[in-house]
C-alpha cells in the first residue's frame, strides 16, 4: 500500500531529520559544551605590620596600579631565562592582578589601623596622599631555583601639591617546593603578602 505525504509534512519532517542530525554532530564534537573552569586562588591580605605603632589622622586613596601587558591579566606568569614569560596552565588569579593587587593593599592599610581611612577612586574619602603602585614583577622565576617574586615600584603622592614625597621599591622573594601550580602559586602569594605588609609599614613611616 502507498502512502501519500503532504508536500508541506515532508519538508517538516526532512527539517526535523537534519535538525537532530546536527544537534547529535554537536554532541559528539563537544559543541556548545562548557570547558573545565580554572582553578582559581586569591591572594592573602597581610594581618602583621612591623615597624610602626602610631596611628595616623591620614586618609588615603590607592589608584589602581600599573603594569605590563604581560602582567594585567588573570593568568598567572613564570619567567624564564632570557626574559620570556609563559604562564601556569590550568589556573588563575581571581582577578586581573591590577585589581587584585589593589584591593589587597587597601584591605592591609584597612587591617594595619595605621591610617584613619584607605579606599578606592570614587569613594568619596576627602583625600590627603595617594599610594600609587606599579606593579614590576608578580611571577614564578624559574631561571634558578623556583621562587615567587613580586616587585611593586611605590610612589606616596601629595594630593593638594601634587608633589611625590617619597619613593621606594619592594622587591620581595621567597622559595617555591617545587615549579608544580600549587606549590608555585603559594610561594607568590607569599611573596606578595610579604611586599604588600612592607608598603604599609613604609608609607605609615613616611606620614
Amino acid at each position: 500500500m502507498l502512502i501519500s505525504v503532504h508536500p508541506g509534512r515532508r519538508t517538516a519532517s526532512l527539517a526535523a531529520i537534519l535538525l537532530a542530525l546536527a544537534l547529535t554532530g554537536c554532541s559528539t564534537l563537544g559543541i556548545g559544551s562548557s570547558p573545565k573552569p580554572d582553578a582559581i586562588y586569591d591572594l592573602a591580605v597581610p594581618t602583621a605590620f612591623d615597624g610602626v605603632a602610631k596611628r595616623s589622622a591620614t586618609q588615603l586613596l590607592v589608584p589602581l596600579p600599573s603594569t605590563s601587558d604581560a602582567l594585567a591579566t588573570q593568568r598567572i606568569a613564570v619567567r624564564a631565562g632570557g626574559g620570556s614569560i609563559s604562564y601556569l596552565p590550568g589556573v588563575s588569579w581571581s582577578d586581573q592582578l591590577p585589581p587584585l593587587i589593589q584591593t589587597v593593599t587597601v584591605r592591609a592599610f584597612e587591617n594595619s589601623g595605621r591610617v584613619k581611612a584607605v579606599g578606592k577612586p570614587g569613594e568619596s574619602l576627602a583625600i590627603d596622599r595617594e599610594v600609587i603602585v606599579d606593579i614590576r614583577a608578580f611571577e614564578l622565576d624559574v631561571t634558578g631555583s623556583p621562587a615567587g617574586h613580586v616587585t611593586l615600584g611605590v610612589k606616596l603622592l601629595d594630593e593638594r601639591t601634587g608633589k611625590v614625597r617619597a619613593t621606594h621599591v619592594f622587591d620581595v622573594s621567597r622559595p617555591a617546593a617545587s615549579d608544580r601550580p600549587k606549590d608555585a602559586i603559594a610561594a607568590i602569594d607569599q611573596a606578595a603578602s610579604a611586599a604588600v605588609a612592607e608598603v604599609v609599614t613604609w608609607t605609615a613611616s613616611s606620614l
